[in-house]
């Protein structure tokens, strides 16, 4: 596809001409697209300048002509001005304009009142708009197309709710990011209002009430598992703080991508004080939704007709997905019913040894199937997936349907507070969620359960490691127990006493004689003892034969 960029001072018949000619091109190509951007006469200067020097070109007149690459990335080509356009429209297409300098003039002439009208009419409109400010994180990637397409058409937040779109991402990525501003633009949807694009967070987060954030952390070769940890929390503390500062006070922060979810979540409730935190949470439905596609192809129905499949635990790593609550609609069986009524889905795929194996590993491997199969990540997937989420969370789930997230754990199902777990919830009334707590877990599951939450522990312990004050004081102890010892003799710390000399001095004894010293010891007191014994023994037989003496004795 050819889009070209054709900018220019509304009073300029040259850009008139410029304009008429791609406009031409457009209605007779199809791959042949033009996006146009009208500057006030004295917003003209500025404009051009800054747009030369962040792409580096030298160009000082109107109009500006260049080509987006758009499948590329890149700052695009500049073509040059009026007659550089020309040039390469002939070269090219064999089309040339035929309009004459009277004609220029009077179009320019109404390009420039035109433009005044148009720029007061918006003026006024956006002092009277209150449009919902909406971040994308990441925003140059696949995902972000799908996403932005959804959320600027009013699916995702409703028809009367105007957006004003936050697109960030790295400097190096900036060109690629301008291209997708046009592009945005060039949808004509009525609902948007503006769109900001920027490098730097504190910008993109100003003000918004939605933040969708795509970032990943790559691990990178031969990286240990704490390291990788350690530089996501970075990443995401640094987002939670300027959040904390920047967004609106009851923004919602959903996280989704292809890391640890579920600790960056939790580093970012950490550092985000003034956000609510049952305002971030982690995004399990892209999980969730894979889970119900394959069960809708074991039982051959729609995916939309599972309902209730659950995520428990970690969405990117140790999880388990539980279809005991899940219930199947529109399934081909004996019995049937309206479109309310459903089947239990374990009873209708009867086949233990598949649920418990085969369907886990055919959920895990899905994304690489399909991967595979389409040669880039699941972006359209992914954007259903947030989106979906979105506007459940705005305007409610539908009634008697329960869904998984990931959210800050209260001590549901014995799952440990201060950690983010995956539940299964409700998202109703507007605006929150609610933990489905009536849930029976089998002793399978509990178990299930606590690997994932453990899991969760291990790494929560790795930026907050726990508290080693008893091992402080069991290693004094031994060491005080040692010096001790380093003064005292064998025999000394067996009795618990320091052994002395008559003068009242320690006796030292060598390493070589403690051994001897302590096997005399205990041959002295086995003697001893025998003494003792036999001692007593005589003592009891002459006690004996006195009271029969007494006993003996007649009495008077």
């Amino acid at each position: 596809m050819a889009k070209f960029v054709i900018a220019g001072r509304a009073d300029c018949p040259y850009y008139v001409r410029t304009e008429l000619l791609g406009d031409r091109l457009e209605r007779n190509l199809s791959d042949f697209k033009v996006h146009k951007i009208v500057k006030q006469p004295d917003d003209w200067e500025n404009w051009l300048r800054e747009v030369c020097e962040e792409k580096g070109w030298d160009h000082s007149k109107s109009p500006l002509v260049w080509r987006e690459l758009i499948d590329r990335g890149g700052k695009g080509v500049l073509i040059g001005g009026a007659n550089e356009f020309q040039e390469y429209v002939q070269a090219y297409y064999d089309l040339e304009s035929a309009m004459t300098s009277d004609d220029m003039l009077k179009c320019a002439d109404e390009n420039l009142q035109t433009k005044i009208e148009v720029d007061v009419d918006q003026k006024e409109l956006k002092s009277q708009s209150t449009p919902l400010h909406v971040c994308v994180t990441n925003a140059s990637q696949p995902v972000s197309y799908s996403l932005v397409t959804r959320i600027v058409s009013g699916e995702v937040f409703g028809e009367d709710a105007e957006i004003a779109l936050h697109l960030l991402d790295e400097k190096k990525n900036a060109d690629r990011l301008s291209g997708m501003e046009l592009e945005v633009y060039d949808l004509a949807e009525p609902l948007l209002r503006q769109v900001y694009v920027t490098s730097d967070p504190r910008e993109a987060f100003a003000d918004c009430s939605v933040i969708i954030l795509l970032d990943s952390v790559d691990r990178q070769e031969e990286e240990t598992r704490e390291s990788w940890l350690e530089r996501n929390a970075d990443h995401f503390s640094n987002y939670a703080k300027i959040i904390n500062e920047r967004a609106g006070r009851n923004c919602k922060v959903l996280l989704s991508g292809s890391g640890p979810i579920n600790f960056n979540a939790y580093m970012m409730i950490k550092n985000a004080p003034n956000v609510p935190r049952q305002n971030i949470v982690g995004l399990s439905r892209l999980v969730e939704n894979r889970a119900k596609a394959v069960m809708g192809e074991k039982l051959k129905v729609n995916t939309a007709d599972v309902v209730n499949v659950i995520v428990w635990g970690s969405v990117n790593g140790c999880h388990y997905i539980d279809v005991s609550e899940t219930r199947v609609h529109r399934y081909d069986g004996a019995i049937w019913g309206p479109p309310s009524f459903s089947v239990s889905a374990v009873e209708m795929v009867h086949n233990t040894a598949w649920l418990e194996k085969d369907y886990i590993e055919l959920v895990k491997s899905r994304h690489v199937k399909v991967e595979s199969a389409v040669g880039r990540k699941c972006a359209l997937a992914e954007a259903c997936a947030i989106t979906s989420m979105l506007k459940h969370w705005m305007d409610g789930s539908p009634t008697g349907q329960i869904f998984s997230l990931a959210i800050f754990s209260e001590g549901w199902y014995d799952v440990p507070e201060d950690l983010v777990f995956s539940f299964p919830v409700t998202l109703d009334p507007k605006g929150y969620w609610n933990v489905v707590q009536d849930i029976t877990l089998t002793d399978e599951t509990k178990a299930k359960l606590k690997l994932s939450y453990t899991e969760l522990i291990e790494e929560k312990q790795v930026m907050f490691p726990p508290p080693v004050v008893e091992l402080q004081e069991s290693a004094k102890v031994s060491e005080t127990d040692t010096q001790s010892n380093k003064q005292q003799t064998p025999d000394q710390v067996a009795s618990g006493g320091t052994e002395t000399t008559e003068g009242g001095q320690s006796k030292e004894v060598k390493e070589g004689e403690q051994e001897v010293q302590g096997e005399q010891g205990v041959k002295e007191e086995d003697t001893e003892a025998k003494d003792k014994e036999e001692e007593s023994e005589e003592q009891k037989d002459a006690k004996d034969d006195k009271s029969g003496d007494i006993e003996e004795e007649p009495s008077q």
